[in-house]
Parts: structure tokens; sequence; C-alpha cells
């Protein structure tokens, strides 16, 4: 029995998802590249969004070690990408800001990577028990929800910055109005000041 149970235990651990996120900047005309080294039979999940940095926009791409082209968009704010590993080998996800001559753009990027061939070497889908394959289902429904957390995390941090943002530029506008305000009614007193002094001194000169 409790052979059994590590067993069981292992097999979990064999499941469970390995994710990453980063974020970085992608300046101008110029490409960046992550690199990954994938087995064969590895569900791959990722995310991307751009948080900062001129229409928001760039374009992705992912490539296998073969170099044939797996995920591919352009101009695009967000976007996510799922697929099988079609062999062993070194991955790269790739993002291009070609479009931009003078903005940078900042990327949120996440990687999760799933369960691989190598569970079909623990194990045959016969030789588990009931309780095992719910196990491996678990493993499964895990990625899939650090997956949906990652995306919704990117998601939830492009909003912040685009409300900061936003923010920063109405603090900003009525800065602007207020300085205008006050200055047109400084030229306003100065004005009705002057024209007063003005009749005075003909008053004055009538007077005389």
């Amino acid at each position: 029995v409790m052979s059994r149970l590590t067993f069981v235990v292992l097999l979990l651990a064999a499941t469970l998802p390995h994710g990453r996120a980063l974020t970085f900047n992608v300046d101008p005309a110029k490409e960046e590249c992550l690199f990954d080294d994938i087995n064969s039979g590895t569900k791959v999940s990722g995310s991307f969004q751009v948080s900062t940095g001129g229409f928001l926009d760039i374009d992705a791409k992912v490539v296998g070690p073969d170099d044939r082209t797996i995920y591919s968009v352009q101009k695009e704010t967000e976007g996510r990408f799922t697929f099988i590993a079609h062999e062993t080998g070194v991955f790269r996800f790739c993002f291009s800001n070609a479009m931009s001559t003078v903005t940078p753009k900042t990327v949120s990027f996440t990687l999760v990577l799933g369960e691989g061939s190598k569970r079909e070497q623990v194990a045959k889908s016969e030789h588990l028990t009931p309780l095992e394959k719910s196990v491996l289902a678990l493993g499964e429904g895990l990625q899939h929800i650090q997956a949906e957390q990652e995306y919704m995390k990117m998601r939830e941090r492009m909003h912040r910055n685009t409300s900061e943002s936003t923010n920063s530029r109405v603090l900003w506008w009525s800065i602007m109005e207020a300085v205008a305000l006050v200055a047109m009614s400084i030229v306003q007193i100065v004005y009705l000041r002057n024209f007063f002094e003005g009749k005075n001194q003909s008053a004055n000169r009538r007077s005389v």
C-alpha cells in the first residue's frame, strides 16, 4: 500500500505544471526571443500582453526546433496559444517591435509547461487505477487553472497601468486648466485696473 501511495504522489508531482512569468522591454525596430528546451509530447501553454508603449501592439511568433512556425500574430495587444511539442529541442518565443521606430514596448509573457510524454513511460493507461487516473486528470486541471491565473494577472496588470496612466493624464489636465484659469484671471484684473486708471487720468485732465 505504501509503495502504491508513493507512486501516486510521484505521479501527481510529474503532472503538475511548471510555469514562469516574465516582463521585459522590446526596443524600437528590435526583436526579443526567449528560448526553452522542451521534450516532445509536452503540452505548452502561453500568453502575452503589451502593457505600455505606442498603440500597445506587438508581433509574436513561436518557432519549433525544426524552424517551423507554430504560432504567429501581428500587431496584437494580447494573445494566447496552446500546442503539443512535436519534437524535443529548443523552442523560440519571439516578440518583434519592428513596426515602431521610436517607442519601446513592455511585454508580459507567461509560459506554462504541462505533462509530457514521460508520463506514458511511468505507466500506461490500462495499468492505472481509478485513483491514479483521477490524479492525472487533476494535474491537467491544475495546468489549465495556472494558465488562466497567469493570464488574468497579466490582464489586471495592464488594466492597472492603463488606469494609472489615465489618472495621471487627468491630473495634469486639471493642473493645466487651473493654471490657465489663474492666468486669465490675472490678465482680466490687470486689464480692468489699467482701464479704470486710464479713465481716472482722463477725468483728472478734464478737471484741470
